[in-house]
């Protein structure tokens, strides 16, 4: 089976480092029925705090400051910077500076950055999509709080392991020609991929069965554990491998966050991607038509 996810996500990055501007002195579908049910979906969603800043985030904040306050030494006493997610849900950086006796700020709060969010291609470019940088922001914080888990971080680990053997075959699916660091390295489209996580579990003591499910050109797999939990597995959209300036495949996995997850909807909607031509959440995965489950 031919594999053609076409799946990338770009995402943008605007910059304003206003390192002393304005200062003057003196002058200022879903998945088939399991046997948990609604009841098991439902555990598998993780709310985010309101209040949650991201670690990238919270690393640019202090960076920023510290870089502000040694540019600007002589005029600025303090910095102090906010985390927000503004009307199109951009996460912005909000800095907000004092200045030192005898010195003002024509404009004493600006927005210092601003991330946008990113888009891409699924069903062999059938269907463009966007994904803000909230909803991206969401996945990610999901994804860690999952990894707090013991079983959970053993299962990746097995999925991160498959991703790291298998190079994405670009010129098999694409008929890109690219480039691999990697002289042994093995190339598989996404049936391959969804092979290996098969025999990767085979045997595993938290696994029960795992399920290799097809259908418009893409497979994924779903990793049905003891515990009653399905584990929704995309290794080809984990892995994520792109091809650098050079025409190189990029060998570190991305480790896309919710192509690894409890929650059906959240794997099915690529996080709460949309639609670019409707506006509508993106169906992707179990809402392709002709999907079907392997024997």
């Amino acid at each position: 089976m031919k594999c053609v996810p076409n799946r990338s996500i770009l995402c943008a990055l605007v910059l304003w480092l206003t390192l002393g501007v304005g200062c003057s002195r003196e002058s200022t579908s879903a998945a088939p029925a399991t046997a948990s049910g609604e009841a098991v979906q439902a555990a598998a969603s993780i709310p985010v705090p309101e209040d949650h800043v991201p670690a990238y985030a919270l690393a640019e904040g202090q960076r920023y400051r510290d870089d502000f306050l040694r540019k600007n030494a002589q005029s600025a006493s303090d910095l102090r910077w906010r985390f927000f997610y503004d009307a199109e849900e951009n996460a912005c950086l909000e800095v907000t500076v004092t200045g030192k006796a005898g010195y003002t700020w024509d404009t004493p709060t600006w927005i210092g950055m601003r991330w946008s969010g990113g888009g891409g291609q699924v069903g062999n470019g059938e269907m463009n999509y966007t994904l803000t940088k909230k909803k991206a922001d969401a996945a990610q914080y999901r994804l860690e709080e999952r990894r707090k888990e013991a079983a959970f971080r053993e299962l990746e680990e097995i999925v991160l392991g498959v991703a790291q053997a298998y190079d994405y075959d670009f010129a098999g699916a694409y008929g890109q020609s690219v480039k691999y660091r990697r002289a042994e390295t093995r190339l598989a489209v996404c049936d391959g991929y969804a092979d290996a996580v098969q025999r990767a579990f085979a045997g595993h003591p938290l696994v029960a069965s795992v399920e290799k499910w097809a259908g418009h050109k893409h497979a994924w797999n779903v990793v049905c554990l003891k515990d009653g939990r399905r584990l929704y597995c995309d290794a080809t959209w984990y892995d994520g491998n792109s091809v650098d300036e050079e025409g190189f495949v990029v060998e570190v996995p991305q480790r896309d966050p919710v192509a690894l997850t409890f929650d059906v909807e959240e794997f099915n909607s690529l996080g709460g991607a949309v639609d670019t031509a409707t506006g509508k959440k993106v169906a992707v995965h179990f809402a392709w038509r002709g999907v079907q489950q392997s024997p």
